[in-house]
Parts: structure tokens; sequence; C-alpha cells
């Protein structure tokens, strides 16, 4: 089992099963932290699928500050 670190890694080289690990790690506290402020189920599906889209489309310029990973995934979910 690889860490968060080392699936961040492989997923910023684009590595698709790498980035789908970080998605399954993290998609119930993303949705939930969305469905929280937005009350919809259906709006909170889409938003959480925009989360991670954009999380997909910008891995590559992540900077690992020495935050959690989730940490850049929660500003995402707060700024849609």
């Amino acid at each position: 089992m690889s860490t968060e670190s080392e699936l961040v890694q492989r997923a910023m080289r684009k590595d698709a099963a790498a980035f789908g690990q970080l998605y399954e790690l993290h998609l119930d506290s993303i949705y939930r932290y969305i469905y929280y402020r937005v009350g919809n189920a259906a709006e909170a599906d889409d938003l959480t699928e925009q989360v991670f889209l954009k999380a997909w489309e910008h891995i590559g310029v992540y900077d690992d500050r020495g935050l959690p990973f989730a940490a850049w995934l929660y500003r995402m979910a707060h700024n849609l």
C-alpha cells in the first residue's frame, strides 16, 4: 500500500490509478463538506465531481507545503 505522499507524487506524473486511489480516500469527506454547505444532494454530487476534475487537471502544479493533500481539495471545494 502506498502512502498518500507517494500517491500524490505518482498522480503528479499523471498516474490515473494513483489519482483514483486519492479519489477513493477523499471522496466521502469532500462530499460531506460540500453537502453540509449546500444542503442539496444533487448539487453536492456535481460540486464534488468538479473538485476532483479540477484536482486532476491541476495535479501537475500541486505544491506540497507540508499540509495534508486533503487541505488542497477542501480549498477547491470551498472556492466552488
